[in-house]
Order: structure tokens, then C-alpha cells, then sequence
């Protein structure tokens, strides 16, 4: 039995990729005899449904950021000196701290640019994340939060990313190629194991959906500008963000009332039903590591039509798993979205496609190759 520590920001109830990984790898791990703990800064407010997990999840918060910082290191290093291996995604700053002190190594998880991300979000930088990668970074800020990523990484025995693509992103950054490893995402086959992709009935309008947080580089305004010089299509928006007032805004300006409905952030089990009455997933973002939404999608049995950015073209093979499109190209994307409104045949095919796509991705591969790197 192997003592694994588990470190992430956040965790359930909390909703999100991180926190859906770690819970269902924590199970895992639990599962095939591992002792498990969790490290996470989510507030805990049921005691009782913590203590029936088959692991122990250690939740630190505080008043404010400093006194969160200041426990989740402490907390951090205790439970370091107690584990064999741990594994970081998240608390990315106070785990490199913690583990200076314990005098511990850890294997990070990069699941994308939190640099790029950053100034994208607060209107540092206009570019795209492949050109940033190579831009001056003229603000103190960002040149601060990318020294403090090389610290981060600087102490990592392994860096682990879900794509190709983001490992060459990683190895720019100045991780040497030998610390590097490629994990896919993974679903959990078998919870899909019985759904099977649905046809359209004749006289209905395409459903569209898109799901992930709204921010300025996932194309939810391509999409919605798509949309709005088209008949028979109806689009469904989960999630929330940063842009949700930008987006909202325009689908009233374009008409689009009656064609587009924000859902709002929605639970994993009603993201699941809901896509579930879906014909067709539309993520049109600037970049993804690997899509978790492409993988959920894909094993649903969606047709996908995604960008031809980040990680995606690892998942989607054009024209047999899904159809691919230029970022931002919104005449691409409504003939992408019209050719499968007009043949129902094209788009069963896509989405067969995409179920069987879907059993490359499996979870259990992805615990079993991250759960060797943790014990060797």
C-alpha cells in the first residue's frame, strides 16, 4: 500500500475539471488499495460526506487569501512528510513551497497556460496562445506569475500534460523533454456504457450545445453569430464566466431569443441529461489542453464540431469523429452547423463516429498510467 497525497484548489461540491479528476482518481487509486488523501482550499460543508469517501480530504480556507495561503501550507507540509508521492493540480505555489520545506519532490499536472489565461482575461494581451508564447511579457504582473510557474515546475520529478500539444507548450517554458509525460483525460466508459447516439426526428430542429466556462477565447460569439443567420437550430449555453454579460448582450442584439437559451452553471448530472437531448457539441475555443467536454460529448455519441486548436485534432479526427474548423471562422462554422442540420445521415454517422472515438479515452488508462508514474 502506497501513501498518495492528492493536491488541487478545487473539489467537490465544487464543480470543474480539477475537481471532477482528483474525485474520480482519488476513487481509484482508493479502490485498488491505495491510501489516499486529498489536499484542497473547497470549504467543507458536510463533514458526514467527507467521512464516507474511501480516502480522507484534508479542506483548508481562511478569511482571507493571506490566511488561506499561510494553512494550506502548513497543512501542505504535514501531510508531505506522511505520503510516499504526491501529485499537484493545484495550490500549485503552496505546494512548491510546502515541499521545499518537507524536502519533497512532486509530480505537476499542467493542464494549460495559466500565464496566457490571466492576461487574456484582464485585457493584457490580444494574442492568441500560441503567439504569446514567444511575446515579451511587458507586465510585472504576468513576468511575476511566470517565475512563479518556472519555481513550481523547477521542483517537479515528472510534469504531466494531456496532450501533445500542451507538452510542447510545457518544454518552451524550459522543462527539460525527460521530466516530461503525456497522459490523456479519460471518461469512465462505463458509465456511458448503454448510451448510444439518438436520431434526429424528421421535423425537428437541430439542438446545439456548447458547454464550458464563458470566457473571450472559448468562440461562444462565433457560435451565437453562426446562429443567427440560420433556420432550424436551437443552442443551449451551460456554464458561466466572465463573459456571460458580452455574450448575453449580443444574442439580444442578434435576435436571437427564441434560438439560444443560457442554462446557466449546471451540475455534472444535469450537464449529463442535457446533453443528452443535444444532436451536435460546438467548442469553438482558442485553445484546450484536451478537452474534458470533447471526451464527455464524444462518449454521449454528439456529432462535434470543434476548432482545429490546442489539443482538439487529438481528439477529433475531421469528417470521421467530428468536423473541424478554423478559430473564430464563423462562415466555417455555420456550414459545418447547416451540413448537419440538412443531413441527418451525415450527422449519425459523425456522431457513431464519435462514440467509438470515445474508447480511446478511457479513465481507467488514465489512472493506471498516472498511478505507475506516483509508485515507481
Amino acid at each position: 500500500m502506497n501513501r498518495i497525497l492528492l493536491v488541487t484548489t478545487i473539489f467537490p461540491p465544487q464543480i470543474g475539471g480539477p475537481a471532477t479528476f482528483i474525485n474520480r482518481l482519488a476513487h481509484a487509486l482508493a479502490d485498488a488499495g491505495e491510501r489516499v488523501t486529498v489536499v484542497c482550499a473547497t470549504p467543507n460543508p458536510d463533514r458526514e460526506q467527507d467521512a464516507s469517501l474511501p480516502f480522507r480530504v484534508v479542506r483548508v480556507g481562511g478569511r482571507s487569501q493571506v490566511e488561506l495561503e499561510i494553512r494550506a501550507r502548513l497543512a501542505l507540509i504535514w501531510q508531505m512528510l506522511r505520503h510516499d508521492a504526491v501529485l499537484v493540480n493545484g495550490l500549485e505555489y503552496p505546494a512548491f513551497h510546502a515541499a521545499t520545506v518537507a524536502r519533497k519532490t512532486y509530480i505537476a499536472k499542467i493542464v494549460g497556460d495559466t500565464v496566457w489565461e490571466t492576461a487574456r482575461n484582464n485585457g493584457l494581451t490580444p494574442l492568441g496562445v500560441d503567439a504569446f508564447q514567444s511575446a515579451p511579457l511587458g507586465n510585472a504582473y504576468l513576468q511575476r506569475l511566470s517565475s512563479w510557474r518556472s519555481r513550481f515546475l523547477s521542483r517537479a520529478r515528472l510534469v504531466i500534460t494531456p496532450s501533445q500539444y500542451l507538452r510542447q507548450l510545457v518544454v518552451g517554458w524550459g522543462v527539460p523533454e525527460d521530466r516530461m509525460r503525456v497522459i490523456p483525460n479519460g471518461v469512465p466508459l462505463k458509465v456511458y456504457a448503454d448510451v448510444q447516439p439518438a436520431r434526429r426526428a424528421p421535423a425537428g430542429n437541430l439542438k446545439v450545445v456548447f458547454v464550458g466556462r464563458l470566457t473571450n477565447w472559448k468562440g461562444v460569439e462565433t457560435l451565437l453569430l453562426a446562429a443567427s443567420a440560420m433556420d432550424g437550430i436551437e443552442c443551449y449555453i451551460i456554464g458561466d464566466g466572465p463573459s456571460f454579460p458580452l455574450l448575453h448582450t449580443l444574442a439580444k442584439q442578434l435576435g436571437l431569443k427564441e434560438k439560444v437559451k443560457f442554462l446557466g452553471r449546471l451540475d455534472p448530472q444535469a450537464t449529463r441529461r442535457t446533453m443528452s437531448a443535444m444532436h451536435v457539441l460546438v467548442l469553438g475555443s482558442a485553445y484546450e489542453g484536451l478537452s474534458h467536454t470533447l471526451l464527455e460529448a464524444s462518449a454521449q455519441g454528439l456529432a462535434i464540431i470543434a476548432s482545429n486548436c490546442g489539443g482538439n485534432p487529438e481528439v477529433i479526427e475531421d469528417g470521421r469523429s467530428g468536423l473541424l474548423f478554423p478559430y473564430g471562422d464563423v462562415s466555417a462554422l455555420a456550414r459545418a452547423l447547416q451540413a448537419l442540420r440538412d443531413d441527418e445521415a451525415f450527422r449519425y454517422r459523425l456522431a457513431l463516429g464519435a462514440k467509438q472515438n470515445s474508447l480511446r479515452f478511457n479513465f481507467d488508462t488514465t489512472v493506471e498510467m498516472t498511478r505507475q508514474l506516483l509508485i515507481e
